[in-house]
């Protein structure tokens, strides 16, 4: 009669299953409460800035930090790892140089951008923040060579002189290698070639040549021949 009554009482029946869990979990005796058991879920990630000021693209916050690391590249030791702070003093990015592993806060305002600082930090305060995005230094390095404002002048002038060719294929996800980067690579990959060469070759502007090759050069993929 009573089964009967839980299964036409829903009420009834949730607070049977309650007595019951309760019941079970005294006889557990006392248990240790960790910090995970009690952390509430992090929030969903932001999609505009609180302040209302324009957001950066990803492809101008990756462009903007890979231009600070190129700038700074003389100093960056492989036994510490690097914090980019911002106009604020807010934590930007984080990066290990010797892993290549660096992660980009998500919503950075456009006039942030310009007032980068880089900071040397312990290796031990190498991991970001849970919500910041994970991407590649060398990722960064390419986008700042493509789209940064100074892009172009990261290719040394001797390399605009000297035969070039290909060293290694970049370790890059392939949605950032433009299908000119392929051809370009395949041309250096049989043989060497001069800057003037890739220009008669490629058709591509003087100026946009410049931006492929140093962003091949920043991954570590162009040589001297």
């Amino acid at each position: 009669m009573k089964s009967s009554a839980l299964l036409t009482d829903p009420a009834a029946a949730r607070e049977s299953l309650r007595l019951r869990i309760d019941q079970e979990l005294a006889g557990l005796g006392r248990l240790e409460v960790s910090s995970w058991m009690m952390a509430q879920p992090p929030p969903p990630p932001a999609t505009a800035l609180d302040d209302h000021r324009e957001p950066a693209t990803e492809v101008e916050l990756d462009a903007a930090v890979g231009g600070l690391f190129w700038r700074t590249r003389a100093d960056l030791e492989h036994t510490h790892c690097f914090h980019v702070i911002g106009p604020d003093g807010g934590l930007l990015a984080v990066c290990s140089p010797r892993t290549g592993a660096l992660s980009v806060r998500s919503l950075v305002a456009v006039d942030e951008l310009g007032g980068m600082q880089l900071h040397r930090r312990p290796i031990a305060a190498g991991a970001p923040p849970p919500d910041f995005r994970s991407t590649r230094l060398a990722a960064a390095l390419w986008r700042f060579a493509l789209f940064g404002p100074d892009g172009d002048q990261a290719l040394p002038a001797h390399y605009c002189q000297l035969p070039l060719k290909l060293h290694q294929l970049p370790a890059l996800d392939r949605e950032l290698v433009a299908g000119r980067h392929l051809k370009l690579m395949r041309l250096l990959h049989k043989g060497r070639r001069t800057f003037h060469e890739l220009l008669e070759t490629t058709g591509l502007s003087d100026k946009q040549l410049r931006r492929d090759l140093a962003a091949l050069l920043l991954v570590g993929c162009l040589v001297i021949a």
